[in-house]
């Protein structure tokens, strides 16, 4: 077994922010109607518990520890990244029909006709000789090849993307997802953030946000606000 790893991003920090967002807005809904503040309770480890998702049911069902899965889904297969020609791809064929696509959509429907891969459970018990199989076929053509055939025939699918791919990816610019930020004082960009993901109607979503303020920049305003 691979030792621990660190996910790339901090989720303990951006969940319990996400949570509390949620939160204030319950209790913001609630006010409005009883005319009772609320106080709100984030912990950032109840926030970590709380996306396990389906690992917790599972240790309570079956009374065994949820361990590492690497790339893949705990509980349907195929769903995870398959090495292609030139890199990596997503497949995230969920049900039996799905998969049945998905081989057709590969030129291989004798996997999909295998005794060991008929249903979800044995696709699972048998998840590793799985890949090797659809691996075997996918090596052969490159990953933008894979997408088309599979977007074609309805397969969930999309590339593994290096950051600079992401942030070059045309759906997101088409979502005023990477924004410029101002230098103080002036109108030439500093740097590029991600942009707001909330678009909200009847609201400007700019492609250029004003600078950081400095340190206690707001604070007469903020401490008189009523």
């Amino acid at each position: 077994m691979a030792p621990p790893t660190r996910v790339g991003t901090a989720i303990g920090d951006i969940t319990a922010g996400l949570f509390t967002a949620i939160g204030i807005n319950a209790a913001l809904y609630d006010r409005s109607i009883t005319g009772k503040g609320k106080l709100v309770d984030v912990s950032m480890l109840d926030c970590q518990l709380a996306i396990l998702e389906n690992a917790i049911a599972r240790f309570y069902a079956t009374g065994e520890n949820p361990g590492p899965s690497a790339a893949r889904h705990p509980s349907i297969a195929p769903f995870e990244c398959y090495q292609s020609l030139d890199g990596h791809i997503i497949i995230a064929a969920g049900n039996d029909s799905l998969f049945t696509h998905l081989c057709e959509a590969i030129a291989a429907p004798e996997i999909s006709n295998n005794p060991k891969f008929t249903s979800n459970r044995l696709r699972m018990e048998n998840v590793v000789a799985l890949k090797e199989e659809l691996e075997a076929v996918l090596t052969k053509e490159t990953t933008s090849f894979w997408l088309q055939k599979l977007g074609d025939s309805g397969v969930p699918s999309g590339p593994l993307n290096t950051v600079k791919e992401a942030v070059q990816n045309p759906q997101i610019l088409a979502r005023n997802m990477i924004v410029d930020v101002l230098k103080p004082g002036s109108s030439e960009a500093l740097l590029k953030i991600a942009g707001n993901p909330i678009k909200l109607s009847d609201y400007e979503d700019p492609q250029v946000r004003g600078p950081a303020p400095g340190l206690n920049e707001h604070y007469d305003k903020i401490t008189n606000e009523h």
